[in-house]
């Protein structure tokens, strides 16, 4: 089976997913969300890919199988809850089991390593801890592209290979936003002389801050727990709390700037934004916001990214 998968909300320690990371492909919808549109064709128009799981966290995730319904392979939604109470762990757990109970039937497998699984999440968070917290010392765009490449393959398979050093002297930034696909953007900061030394992104600073799964007792709830233990998505709402949790590591990191990514048409992170701007133009501290019209875009922020690098 090769399952496309989209969001962090998928529990990993089911089975092996192929990660949405961008596509290159012709695209199916204009108008919407460029990071689900590209999603939805990718599932449309790869033949390789037979199945498709994504949460239901967002307008644009919500009606994602409004258009893969017709598209004959395994799909299946997963409701992400907005609180991360302990009703909202058993609700979650409930449905990660009931994504593997989907999985089983539909594929005729029986899932059976998930804690043998779970151990190897563990320690493949923490390998990148360990790097996201050296940040300043090495080159991003190392860093962020072995994690892209390394979702894409089957989880006995993953290794993050060592980043080179970053170049001397950058300016000191941080990035927000969403899964960050447009891996160009990432030569154009260090380009620029640009040093990112922290970031929100959910493959980076939001996936490290999740809770180890603990192995011993119920798994489904362990893995729940796990999940929604880290910083939250904008598809979840409480802005507030998310905006606090990363002034503080920008403060902490001493970013003379903030990059704020986005993908038009992408509501949750938009209202972000401006709530951002506002507190970050009272902190003293720059930002530019950068919007994608689809998983790939990139060439059109190279300007304003070398011009924010000149005015910080």
């Amino acid at each position: 089976m090769k399952i496309l998968s989209l969001s962090g909300f998928v529990p990993e320690q089911i089975c092996d997913t192929v990660r949405f990371t961008g596509y290159s492909g012709g695209r199916a919808i204009s108008h919407y969300c460029g990071y689900a549109a590209d999603y939805i064709s990718q599932v449309l128009n790869d033949d390789s890919i037979d199945g498709t799981v994504f949460p239901k966290s967002c307008d644009s995730a919500r009606i994602i199988s409004s258009y893969l319904g017709s598209a004959d392979k395994f799909l299946y939604q997963l409701p992400v809850p907005a609180r991360r109470d302990g009703a909202a762990v058993s609700y979650f757990a409930g449905e990660i089991r009931d994504y593997k109970e989907a999985v089983e039937a539909h594929y005729g497998v029986r899932l059976e390593d998930i804690k043998e699984r779970a151990e190897a999440v563990n320690r493949r968070n923490e390998k990148i801890k360990e790097l996201y917290e050296g940040l300043e010392d090495i080159s991003y765009s190392d860093y962020l592209c072995g994690i892209h490449k390394m979702l894409t393959l089957p989880l006995a398979e993953q290794s993050l290979p060592e980043p080179k050093a970053a170049s001397a002297g950058g300016k000191r930034v941080y990035l927000v936003g969403s899964f960050l696909a447009a891996e160009g953007i990432l030569d154009t900061l260090e380009r620029s002389g640009l040093n990112v030394v922290g970031d929100g992104l959910p493959e980076s600073g939001r996936l490290v801050s999740a809770a180890p799964c603990k192995i011993d007792g119920d798994i489904y709830k362990n893995i729940s727990e796990s999940i929604l233990s880290a910083r939250l998505s904008p598809t979840q709402n409480n802005f507030g709390e998310i905006l606090e949790r990363d002034i503080k590591e920008i403060k902490e990191k001493k970013a003379v700037g903030v990059i704020f990514l986005t993908q038009k048409y992408c509501e949750p992170y938009d209202y972000l934004y401006s709530v951002y701007e506002k507190r970050l133009a009272a902190e003293g501290i720059r930002s530019l916001k950068i919007s994608l019209s689809n998983s790939e875009d990139y060439k059109s922020s190279e300007l304003a990214v070398e011009a924010f690098s000149d005015m910080i």
